[in-house]
């Protein structure tokens, strides 16, 4: 039984491994003949900071899914491990539905001594989290700009926060999680996270997303001009797209809506062709520095 669960297992990684390499090889090849077919006159010092704030933006991601998994196990955990498994988890995000992430995750932090029950009450710690903060900034952003969605679209966002952190209350979390691993036949959660680590971990979720935001904002400053808006501007358009593409789990890390509220949001400063050539480049950009952050940290990991 156990060389037949290996054997499974095996097949079940090659083919994750083979989707998610189609799926990327898709996403590059058909953003880099968008991004060809405009005349750029862009800034290389400015795209290089862009792809350094970029990779900064993995670095303190991977920091704060590590520190949720340290709140939700009782045990010391293998860090630099963790933040690599996190880095090539999200490879998997680029096939639609997200279930090789989810399921690439678990297994391999399983592989590290960490229960499935953990990583995953660590993963809904973690969206619930990134769609908070990212939902506030995007309201606020849907709100103060003109003609960038429908009336009502910051009361879509509003809620989302005030939902997820009910759900992230101590209480709640432990009642549901557990009845549901009760019918999965699995062991209760050992811990979840109290309500003051939940605000702490919020605010380090503040930080991240701000890089995030700084890391669009240099590539698109240093592809289109100093047109295309703020920082304040694009960080708030790339968090908006962000949070409303996380509503929307089938499609493969969000791509077609993150793509389009990014293009609308910078049409209001440049041409419409100019404004999605740009929302492919933010994407291709993250793309690149993702695929080189999970092959460096591979390195890392392997000579220690």
């Amino acid at each position: 039984m156990r060389i037949r669960s290996v054997g499974l297992r095996t097949w079940i990684a090659i083919v994750a491994v083979i989707l998610v390499a189609v799926s990327m090889a898709w996403v590059v090849v058909d953003g880099w003949g968008a991004v060809r077919a405009h005349r750029w006159e862009a800034d290389p010092w400015l795209l290089v900071a862009g792809a350094l704030v970029i990779g900064l933006s993995y670095v303190v991601g991977a920091a704060g899914y590590v520190a949720i998994v340290e709140g939700v196990v009782d045990r010391g955990t293998p860090r630099l491990r963790l933040g690599w498994i996190w880095m090539l988890s999200l490879l998997g995000r680029y096939v639609p539905g997200s279930v090789v992430m989810v399921a690439g995750r678990v297994e391999l932090s399983r592989d590290h001594g960490i229960p499935r029950r953990a990583t995953a009450a660590a993963m809904v710690y973690e969206q619930a989290l990134s769609i908070s903060v990212a939902s506030v900034a995007g309201a606020a952003f849907v709100t103060l700009v003109d003609g960038v969605g429908p009336a009502w679209l910051p009361w879509l966002l509003v809620p989302v926060p005030l939902v997820l952190f009910a759900l992230m209350h101590p209480r709640v979390m432990r009642g549901l999680a557990n009845r549901l691993l009760v019918r999965l036949h699995r062991a209760p959660l050992e811990v979840v996270l109290p309500v003051r680590r939940v605000l702490v971990l919020a605010g380090w979720f503040v930080v991240i997303q701000a890089t995030v935001g700084l890391g669009a904002w240099l590539v698109v400053r240093g592809m289109g001009g100093p047109e295309v808006g703020s920082v304040l501007y694009v960080g708030g358009a790339y968090l908006a797209a962000y949070a409303l593409a996380s509503l929307a789990v089938v499609v493969p890390s969000g791509l077609g809506i993150r793509d389009g509220v990014l293009a609308l949001a910078f049409a209001q400063h440049v041409p419409g062709s100019v404004a999605v050539a740009l929302s492919v480049t933010v994407r291709l950009a993250f793309t690149l520095v993702e695929l080189a952050m999970v092959g460096g940290l591979a390195l890392v990991v392997r000579r220690r």
